[in-house]
């Protein structure tokens, strides 16, 4: 029984022969990245995150915001101009200001 390996391919495929010439060596990072910012390519680098909280000393729970989008943004930026470290701080020094009647 013959799967056909024993004939010579009649119309084979010839492949170009290897060039031998030097390849042109790849330009420093620095260079691609330059080039890519002169041309306005985007960074797909993960954004800055907030740093972690403190170390949990007590019960957690979660809740998803959806709101305005300007709402967040003030949020963002509360917790931004006052240093706080999670929103979750930010919130819980807001409703301190609100029962202290907003001072």
């Amino acid at each position: 029984m013959s799967y056909g390996f024993e004939k010579k391919a009649v119309d084979a495929v010839q492949l170009p022969p290897q060039s031998r010439e030097t390849v042109t060596p790849r330009p420093a990072m620095g260079q691609v990245l330059q080039a890519a910012a002169e041309l306005g390519f985007v960074s797909r680098e993960a954004a800055t995150r907030r740093r972690p909280g403190p170390r949990r000393t007590e019960a957690q729970d979660k809740i998803t915001v959806t709101g305005p989008k300007r709402v967040l943004d003030r949020l963002k930026a509360f917790c931004d101009t006052t240093g706080e470290a999670s929103y979750c701080a930010a919130i819980e020094r807001l409703l301190d200001m609100a029962e202290q009647g907003g001072k």
